[in-house]
């Protein structure tokens, strides 16, 4: 799969190859819709016992992770975005060794995902561009944003069919092509502040806006969005992640809580995660419960919506700032931006006693 401390070589010459449009205003088609909230003031952290980190690997100086995704298989891979570096990380998860692809000079890589395709997406708010990597065999390729527009580039996932959503702190909410390398913008309803996105398994794509305090379904293919506002005291949606019934988890970051959208009802659940709490980012485990990144505590929480209540399964570095996790079988990987390391922890060792 990968050998120790590999570099790759970029290619620049190969985003010439690739076609870029802006998509017409026509795709623009929006409706607002309010929604009604049930607020809980919820309880502080559980007091249970903690599950073990499994390890943590040092990534040495001037690296900052970011985004972090994984896939499983015969060779299971851990990759993170590595901003110092101007690079993508790879894990052999089985030896834990670490190497790198170059993404060339000036690449400041954050939000980071894998489609179906097999290929690496690395959203590049400083260069303006999305970087396309095959990390078989190192090639990268750069699709920049159509007619000079400055995005800041935030988040991205991708459809069954291998459609690239993506957004743009900047106001933009956009699709990538990418078997014709087709780049496309459209206006993102809540103005400025799109920022995560996320996929459910019927393929509905859903976005958060911090700066409008709303989360905004989109039709990947004919970009209609539909705003719902979160609910009041509810403020500054960060993570996102859609379980299996597709209803939709926001942290929000602002006022400690968790919150839940449910689209058939279009009602809010919301729950306080205690004093102090700054939830940030979310995935599922093996389970389909909610695992939380609580940077204010440095603590991994796992939530459970049927008694209001988060258990702590783990404490991270102090002001490690986890701004990114991702699970890969029982194991939950957490990039930790501030401290340029990787935690992982399996979720399936059951409590000490």
């Amino acid at each position: 799969m990968m050998g120790m401390m590999k570099q790759a070589v970029s290619r620049p010459g190969a985003m010439l190859a690739r076609r870029v449009t802006l998509a017409g205003s026509a795709l623009l088609a929006f409706t607002v819709m309010s929604v009604s909230a049930v607020l809980s003031s919820g309880a502080a952290l559980a007091a249970e016992p903690q599950r073990p980190v499994l390890s943590s690997i040092e990534l040495g100086g001037s690296v900052l992770p970011h985004g972090i995704v994984g896939a499983d298989g015969a060779e299971p891979t851990v990759w993170f975005s590595a901003a110092r570096r101007s690079a993508i990380g790879e894990i052999d998860v089985a030896t834990r060794s670490v190497g790198y692809i170059a993404l060339g000079h000036g690449a400041r890589p954050r939000a980071l995902t894998r489609c179906p395709n097999g290929k690496l997406y690395a959203l590049d708010p400083a260069l303006n561009v999305i970087h396309e990597i095959t990390s078989a065999t190192e090639e990268v390729v750069r699709h920049p944003m159509p007619d000079g527009h400055t995005a800041d580039l935030s988040g991205a996932t991708c459809t069954a069919g291998n459609l690239l959503v993506f957004t743009g702190y900047n106001g933009w909410v956009g699709t990538l092509d990418t078997a014709s390398g087709k780049v496309s913008l459209s206006e993102a309803v809540t103005g400025r502040g799109p920022a995560s996105i996320a996929l459910s398994s019927g393929g509905a794509v859903w976005f958060a806006a911090y700066a409008s305090n709303q989360i905004v379904r989109v039709d990947p293919v004919s970009m209609r969005q539909d705003a719902f506002a979160m609910p009041t005291g509810v403020e500054g949606p960060k993570g996102m992640v859609v379980d299996s019934t597709g209803r939709v988890w926001v942290t929000a970051y602002r006022s400690g809580r968790i919150a839940r959208f449910d689209p058939r009802r279009r009602s809010w659940d919301a729950w306080s995660l205690g004093e102090g709490a700054r939830p940030f980012a979310l995935t599922l485990d093996a389970a389909g419960t909610v695992i939380v990144s609580d940077v204010g505590r440095d603590k991994l929480v796992r939530f459970d919506a049927a008694t209001g209540s988060g258990t702590v399964i783990a404490s991270l570095s102090e002001r490690g700032q986890a701004r990114a996790v991702t699970r890969l079988g029982d194991q939950i990987w957490i990039s930790e931006t501030a401290v340029d390391r990787i935690r992982i922890i399996d979720t399936s060792v059951p409590p000490s006693n």
